[in-house]
């Protein structure tokens, strides 16, 4: 497994799950590694001043091999902030107006890439499987394969792949998309991200693409979608502990006898958090009838402090909490609690059993966890969930109150038919939710993409009476035959 970052095993917080911050693709993909074993490769965290020949630091904890390798400060700048945060993020969420072009930053990105590849080459052994994952390492694959890796390379985008005319504004896109064609499989999670990225291919490189494969040249690469989820199972225990029980006690101590809107998010300008606030406002403006009976949690966990993007996002919002309480408080009512800080899992499943709604309304999102989390800490007296349209949940979680956050009117609305909704609807969506939602795990989205990864017939698959044993514990075992019958079940029950 392969990330820009790997779990910071100092902190307290790594030996117990349900204390752990929020993070998709850390919480996806951990368990896999610690159940089968592996290695997770990736940059440490930490900087030195000068660039300095890669030294890789291995730690291991219980079957994970965690291999780690510090940076310099300028590559951080150009690799991390730069080109990664500050030219790829807005780019794949068509942002176009937001996206900074350096060719500098572009160099530093393809360096560390590189230089990445050549640190975990020599741990590679044979019968390995590659899993790359997101934005950051796009070219690791093609370094790889120039190292002369022959075995199977996956890569998964977490985010979302913009439209084919939004991409290609890129200077370097035909390089990136060539890059692609390193990879095994690729994934995504929505079928519309996939026809982006398939339309982008035909437009920008001279292939073929029959049945989801692209041809190039002499090179192939699948491309699928595997939409990602939660650990549902621990999030339905989380959401009934002692410790989420004290903080939705604590809540309703607060806000009395008011109903609750609730938002969760890292801090960032694809989440829509001030369309959010303006729609929670037009919405009081529009029906006063439930001024005084409706307060707003906003919980915000700080994200990449030192970009200038995200501090002008701060400032924005901190600005416009204050505005909106400053016109409508009264002595004893607040409309906004604006929490600016990270909470574990746990904690944050109190949250969302006590809140009657949760808006959940990125600009633009590649999955979106936190609508998954809210359903799955439901109880018999459910919340609603209320979804942009531009999130990739968005195609999965039907039952969802879906709005588009640019419409502040319509949310507004959706917000009070949420408020408003009786109770057998609610649990009439909510049932059907957490099904979705269980079905479709992170242990799912795991075993799907490794098993279309490694229907392959690689020469390099293990032989010997121990590796063999290890495929058989599920490490390395083609599931085939399971995603065949999944994708039928779920075809049937589409109707398709």
């Amino acid at each position: 497994m392969i990330s820009n970052r790997v779990p910071d095993l100092s902190s307290d917080a790594y030996h117990d799950a349900r204390d752990r911050p929020v993070g998709g693709l850390v919480s996806a993909i951990r368990p896999a590694l610690e159940e089968r074993g592996g290695i997770w490769f990736g940059w440490s965290g930490k900087t030195s001043r000068r660039q300095q020949p890669m030294v890789v630091k291995s730690v291991l904890h219980g079957k994970v091999n965690y291999l780690t390798t510090d940076l310099s400060e300028s590559e951080v700048e150009n690799y991390y902030t730069g080109f990664s945060n500050r030219t790829l993020w807005p780019l794949m969420h068509s942002f176009p107006t937001r996206v900074r072009m350096k060719d500098e930053e572009h160099k530093t990105y393809d360096r560390v890439n590189r230089k990445l590849s050549k640190a975990l080459y020599p741990y590679l052994e044979s019968g390995d499987i590659v899993w790359v994952q997101d934005y950051h390492l796009i070219p690791l694959g093609a370094s790889l394969r120039q190292l002369g890796w022959k075995g199977p390379i996956g890569f998964f985008l977490h985010t979302p792949f913009p439209p084919a005319d939004i991409f290609l504004i890129l200077p370097w896109a035909k390089n990136m998309l060539e890059s692609f064609l390193s990879y095994d499989l690729v994934g995504f999670h929505t079928e519309r991200f996939r026809h982006n990225f398939e339309q982008s291919l035909l437009l920008d490189l001279d292939g073929t693409l029959e049945d989801h494969s692209f041809k190039y040249r002499s090179k192939k690469v699948k491309i699928g979608v595997y939409p990602i989820g939660i650990d549902f199972s621990s999030f339905r225990s989380w959401s009934t502990s002692s410790k989420a029980a004290n903080q939705a006690a604590s809540i309703k101590k607060f806000i009395g006898n008011r109903r609750l809107i609730l938002g969760v998010d890292r801090l960032d300008y694809t989440k829509g958090i001030v369309e959010r606030l303006r729609a929670f406002e037009r919405l009081l403006d529009r029906f006063p009838s439930w001024k005084r009976k409706v307060s707003m949690i906003q919980i915000s966990a700080p994200s990449r402090t030192r970009i200038p993007e995200y501090i002008s996002q701060k400032r924005d919002i901190d600005r416009m909490v204050g505005e909106i309480n400053g016109r409508l408080a009264d002595a004893d009512w607040v409309p906004i609690s604006y929490l600016y800080r990270s909470y574990d899992q746990e904690t944050l499943a109190g949250f969302y059993r006590v809140s009657d709604v949760c808006l959940v309304s990125p600009l633009r999102d590649g999955m979106n966890l936190v609508s998954k989390e809210y359903v799955a800490s439901q109880s018999d007296n459910p919340g609603v969930l209320v979804l942009s349209r531009f999130c990739g949940a968005a195609e999965d979680l039907k039952e969802a109150v879906i709005v588009n956050p640019y419409d502040i009117d319509g949310t507004a609305r959706a917000l009070k038919r949420a408020l408003e909704m009786p109770l057998g609807e609610r649990r009439g969506r909510s049932f059907a939710l957490i099904e979705r939602v269980n079905r479709n795990s992170a242990r799912s989205w795991r075993n799907l993409f490794l098993g279309d990864l490694t229907t392959k017939e690689y020469e390099l698959f293990p032989e010997t009476d121990a590796q063999v044993s290890r495929l058989r514990d599920g490490v390395m075992l083609p599931l085939n035959e399971t995603t065949t019958a999944r994708r039928k079940a779920d075809n049937d029950n589409n109707g398709k």
